[in-house]
C-alpha cells in the first residue's frame, strides 16, 4: 500500500521452518507514535485491513492471512464524554482526523444503541498491545 510515493506498510518475511515452501511475513504500519495514529484516523481501510499482528503466509502464489491481530485503537478523549470538556472544546479548531477518531471509538456504540441493543462500557488501562493479544 503506497500514499504519494511513499510506502505505508512494512513486511519481514522469512522462510516457514517446517515447510520451506511456505513464506511468512508479518505486516506493520511503518510508522510510529503520534503519525500512527494520524494514518490510522486519515486512512479508514487501514484499520479494518492493518491490523497490529497481521501474519500472511504465501505458497505457490496463493496469499491467506495465517493471523489477523486486533484492530487499532485510540485512547477516548475526556472531551468526548464530558459535557463540561465538551462546553470547552471548539471541535471546528481541530483537525478532521479528531474527528474520524471519535466516530471510529463511539460510532459502533451509538449505532447499537439507535438498533435498540444494549450497550455495555468499561474502563480498561491500555497495555502494550502484545500484552492484551
Amino acid at each position: 500500500m503506497d500514499f504519494k510515493g511513499f510506502s505505508l506498510i512494512h513486511s519481514v518475511s522469512v522462510d516457514c521452518p517446517v515447510d520451506p515452501d511456505i513464506q511468512v511475513a508479518d505486516l506493520k504500519l511503518d510508522v510510529y507514535g503520534p503519525k500512527e495514529d494520524l494514518y490510522y484516523s486519515t486512512f479508514p481501510s487501514l484499520i479494518k485491513n492493518v491490523r497490529r499482528g497481521n501474519t500472511v503466509l504465501r505458497k505457490g502464489g496463493k496469499t491467506v492471512v495465517g493471523r489477523k491481530g486486533l484492530m487499532k485503537f485510540f485512547d477516548l478523549r475526556l472531551a468526548y464524554v464530558s459535557k463540561e470538556e465538551r462546553d470547552y472544546l471548539d471541535m471546528r479548531k481541530h483537525k478532521e482526523a479528531l474527528h474520524i477518531e471519535k466516530n471510529y471509538i463511539i460510532g459502533p456504540a451509538l449505532k447499537a444503541m439507535a438498533d435498540g441493543y444494549q450497550v455495555e462500557v468499561f474502563k480498561t488501562l491500555k497495555a502494550n498491545g502484545e500484552n492484551v493479544q
